[in-house]
């Protein structure tokens, strides 16, 4: 396994990358938008590196381009592509002024503390303690500049937001959960609706084309979803910028404790007061205990609206609290970034792999996009550090 990072120097609070550029919100409310194409073409002036740079940090999708290096039949492409990769491993890249200068703006909202980012559909959402904004932005422009002035969607504190499907959900704590469906219009049978529950509210997640509800740390509530395909001349539009193919056009009132699924495995690994941690992926929930053991349970749709177990894995050696799990893809198959209390580590192949010791103030990793799926951002006090994975074993 090979971690190649990109840092860039300063006082940020959060980080997103979104088609080509890295969009940095500094402690002072201004935005920087770093372009990662003129980043990887200037590292790419050292023959070298080949075109390292560019698979690792701009285009992951043509990694496994049959024209590629690493995929090249010829051993020495293949063991020049190796040798970049351990140049690029073992030398410190510092993208501070000297490197690049980024534009920059200020982000005029009026918040105390950034609690969440998250691009979605070309539209920035920020999550505060004085509620949620959202802002446009032009990326047709070289240097990406806002589209007006940010609007505030709602007054309640926004700890995280999930987005997909058209639809944009904001976790409020003790004040709720809201979601805004078809947030862009994007479906010409719906409309612009609000959905609002007073439950607890910590994270949601989804579960293909259902939502998760987390009121605590361990408590997954599923709803189940309406939806509708969009017809083809509207999945090309140029305002559905994730090329969705399907919009979710409702949210079901009825909710599925899924700490039922709990029952079936625990009285023989663990007991329900050891629960730490719950987090689904769109087909498995992971189970983290205070005794340091990870559990993997594969979701399947069952007959009636509570999805089923199809497997059940228990994995050793984590011996952490988690207090935050993000999905990246890790060569041809899924993977894990755990926040812990000491360190961030990767999960892959089974194994625990530790690949920072520090604290951090956000983590963001981009499992659906096609050109970012094996890059986590790191924001800690004195940098953002963008950590591209790359697995030998999965190509």
């Amino acid at each position: 396994m090979k971690f190649v990072s990109l840092r860039f120097p300063g006082r940020f609070e959060d980080a997103f990358l979104y088609m080509g550029r890295l969009i940095a919100i500094t402690e002072n409310r201004s935005v920087r938008v770093y372009d990662m194409k003129y980043i990887v073409n200037k590292l790419e002036e050292d023959k070298a590196l080949l075109d390292v740079p560019t698979l690792l940090f701009f285009r992951n999708d043509w990694i496994e381009d049959s024209k590629s290096y690493y995929n090249s039949h010829n051993d020495t492409k293949k063991a020049e592509f190796r040798k970049a990769i351990q140049i690029l491993e073992s030398t410190p890249i510092c993208v501070d002024e000297k490197f690049v200068e980024p534009v920059e703006w200020d982000l005029e909202i009026e918040a105390d503390i950034l609690l969440d980012l998250n691009i979605y559909n070309g539209r920035a959402y920020i999550g505060t303690n004085k509620g949620l904004y959202h802002l446009d932005l032009n990326w047709e422009q070289e240097n990406v500049e806002p589209i007006g002035k940010a609007q505030k969607r709602l007054d309640a504190k926004c700890v995280h937001t999930t987005a997909k499907y058209g639809t944009v959900n904001a976790s409020c704590g003790s004040e709720g959960w809201f979601s805004f469906l078809d947030d862009f219009g994007l479906a010409s049978n719906s409309s612009h609706k609000e959905k609002y529950s007073s439950e607890w509210s910590l994270r949601t997640a989804w579960l293909e084309f259902d939502i998760v509800n987390y009121s605590t740390t361990v408590s997954p509530n599923l709803f189940k979803s309406i939806r509708s395909s969009l017809p083809e001349e509207e999945s090309e539009s140029t305002n559905n910028f994730e090329k969705e193919n399907w919009i979710v056009t409702d949210i079901g009132k009825e909710e599925v404790n899924l700490n039922s699924l709990f029952s079936e495995v625990n009285y023989k690994n663990f007991e329900p007061d050891d629960l730490q941690f719950v987090y689904n992926s769109s087909q498995t929930l992971f189970l983290n205990t205070y005794k340091g053991d990870m559990f993997a349970l594969g979701l399947k749709k069952g007959s009636v609206n509570t999805p089923t177990i199809s497997y059940f894995k228990r994995y050793e050696g984590l011996e952490s609290l988690i207090s935050s799990i993000h999905t990246i893809k890790v060569g041809n198959g899924p993977g894990l970034i755990m926040e812990t209390d000491e360190k961030i580590i990767l999960f892959a192949h089974k194994s625990f792999i530790p690949i920072l010791n520090s604290e951090v103030i956000s983590i963001r990793t981009f499992s659906r996009s096609r050109h970012y799926q094996n890059i986590v951002s790191i924001t800690t006090a004195n940098e953002i550090l963008l950590i591209a994975i790359f697995d030998e074993e999965g190509y």
